[in-house]
C-alpha cells in the first residue's frame, strides 16, 4: 500500500484525519500512521500540520498551503527564545535534546549541569550509566556500599541506570555491526555508527563541566582496559578539575587509578577508595611501586578518609603506608592472624601513625585474644585492655575492634 502512494501525497490526508478522529498526542499519531503507511511515506513537519487542521475542525482537505509564511525552524529561532525553551527541560531531557545536532549541543552547554551523584562501569561491550541530579528515586540506596549493601546496590544500579551495549540482549532487537543500543528501562533506541564507550564518556563528560559543581560521590569502575584508556584524554580535556567530596575507583588492570586521580581536585576531596580487584592482572608485579604512587597523590594525602581496598591474597607491602597518617586497608580476603600481626607489629614503627584501621571482609576467628595482643605489644597485655606503650614517649597505642560495612576492623590509634 506504502508503494502505490508514494507519489500521491495528497491521498494521506483522509488517514491523518482518520487518526485526528482519535485524538491520540501528535507523535504517537504520526508513528502509527507511520506503521500502517510507511515510514518514509510523509515527513512528521506535514504530518503535523495537516494533523492540527483536523483537530481544530477544519476539514478542507484541498487547501492550499503555498500562501501560507514559510515557518521556521527550530534553529532559526532567537537565542533568547532557545534559552527559554532549554530552561524549561529537565537535566536528563536537555541530556538528549543536545545530541539531536550541533547547534543544539551548544546551546544545551551554556547552562550547566547540576548533577550529584555518578557512576559509571565500562565493559568489553557495553557501558552502564547512572547519573543523579538529585531526583532520584528515595529508595535508591548509596552509590557505595559493601556485603550485602554493595549486591543490593549493584542490583538497583543495573535496574536504573543507562546501557550502552555493542550487543543485544534480547532477541527480537538485531544490531548491524557499529551500531549501539542505548536502553534506559523499557525504551529501547539503535544509534547507527556509534561507539557505547564513547557515547557514555561524552555524557559523563558533560556531567562533570560545571565549575562550581561539587558532586556528592564519583564511582568509576573499568573492565575493559581499551574502551578505559581513552577516558583520560576526555578528563584531560575539562577545563577545571573534577570538584567531588566522595571518589571511588574500581580498578581490574592495575593502572586506572593513574588515569583518574591527577583530574581531581584535591581541594574539595574528603575520602578517596581505590579498589584493586585486580581481575586481569595480579598484584604480583610492580604493586610496591603502584601503592607508593597512589599515596603520593595530593589527592590521597588531603582527604580524611583515604581507603585501599585489596582482592588480592599477596602479601601486602605495608611499608608503601608507614608515612601516611591516616588510612584504612581492607582486604577482601583472611590470610591469617600471623601476617595481619605482622601488619599490626610494622605499623606500631610509624613516627606519624595517628589512626590506622586494617579490615577484613569476611571476618575473624582468633583462638586466643589476649595472647595475640600480648604479643603486639611484648608485654603481658589482655584482650580488653588494648594498649600498647610508646619506647620513649609519654604516648600509646590503642588497639580497638570494630564491625562496620561488612568488614571486621581493628583500629590503630596513637593516644597521647
Amino acid at each position: 500500500m506504502a508503494h502505490s502512494f508514494q507519489n500521491s501525497t495528497h491521498l494521506f490526508r483522509p488517514f491523518i484525519l482518520y487518526e485526528a478522529l482519535d485524538q491520540a498526542p501528535v507523535f504517537l499519531a504520526y508513528q502509527n500512521f507511520a506503521r500502517k503507511i510507511g515510514q518514509d511515506s510523509m515527513s512528521y513537519q506535514d504530518f503535523e500540520f495537516w494533523y492540527m487542521r483536523f483537530l481544530r475542525g477544519e476539514y478542507d482537505m484541498n487547501y492550499d498551503r503555498s500562501q501560507d509564511p514559510k515557518p521556521r525552524s527550530l534553529m532559526q529561532l532567537p537565542l533568547e527564545i532557545m534559552e527559554q525553551i532549554t530552561d524549561e527541560l529537565d537535566i536528563r531531557q536537555r541530556m538528549v535534546f543536545r545530541k539531536v545536532c550541533r547547534n543544539l549541543r551548544t546551546i544545551i552547554d551554556m547552562k550547566p549541569s547540576t548533577f550529584q551523584k555518578i557512576r559509571v562501569i565500562f565493559e568489553s561491550e557495553k557501558t552502564r550509566l547512572w547519573l543523579d541530579d538529585g531526583t532520584r528515586d528515595p529508595h535508591m540506596l548509596p552509590l557505595v556500599g559493601y556485603g550485602r549493601l554493595q549486591e543490593r546496590n549493584d542490583q538497583e544500579f543495573d535496574r536504573h541506570s543507562v546501557k550502552f551495549m555493542s550487543k543485544s540482549d534480547r532477541r527480537y532487537i538485531e544490531l548491524e555491526d557499529g551500531d549501539c543500543l542505548v536502553r534506559c528501562g523499557f525504551r529501547n533506541k539503535i544509534v547507527s555508527n556509534a561507539k557505547h564507550w564513547e557515547m557514555a564518556k561524552n555524557d559523563v563528560t558533560f556531567a562533570m563541566k560545571n565549575p562550581r559543581q561539587v558532586l556528592e560521590e564519583l564511582v568509576i569502575e573499568n573492565k575493559s582496559l581499551d574502551n578505559f584508556e581513552e577516558f583520560e584524554p576526555k578528563l584531560r580535556g575539562l577545563t577545571q578539575k573534577i570538584r567531588v567530596k566522595k571518589l571511588k575507583i574500581v580498578t581490574n588492570y592495575s593502572n586506572e587509578e593513574t588515569m583518574i586521580l591527577p583530574y581531581i581536585d584535591p581541594e574539595t576531596i574528603e575520602r578517596v577508595e581505590v579498589e584493586m580487584v585486580d581481575s586481569k592482572v595480579g598484584m604480583r608485579v610492580g604493586k610496591e611501586k603502584r601503592i607508593r604512587t597512589i599515596v603520593e597523590y595530593d589527592q590521597w594525602k588531603r582527604v580524611e578518609t583515604p581507603i585501599l581496598y585489596c582482592h588480592s591474597r599477596t602479601v601486602f607491602p605495608i611499608g608503601t603506608l608507614m608515612d601516611c597518617p591516616k588510612f584504612t586497608l581492607r582486604f577482601h580476603q583472611y590470610n591469617g592472624f600471623n601476617k595481619f600481626l605482622k601488619i599490626v607489629q610494622k605499623l606500631l614503627t610509624s613516627p606519624v601513625l595517628q589512626c590506622a584501621k586494617i579490615g577484613f571482609a569476611t571476618g575473624i576467628s582468633v583462638p586466643d585474644r589476649a595472647k595475640v595482643i600480648a604479643t603486639i605489644g611484648g608485654v603481658e597485655i589482655g584482650w580488653m585492655h588494648h594498649r600498647v606503650p610508646i619506647p620513649n614517649s609519654q604516648e600509646f597505642f590503642e588497639i580497638t575492634h570494630e564491625s562496620v560495612d561488612d568488614f571486621s576492623n581493628f583500629v590503630v590509634t596513637r593516644i597521647q
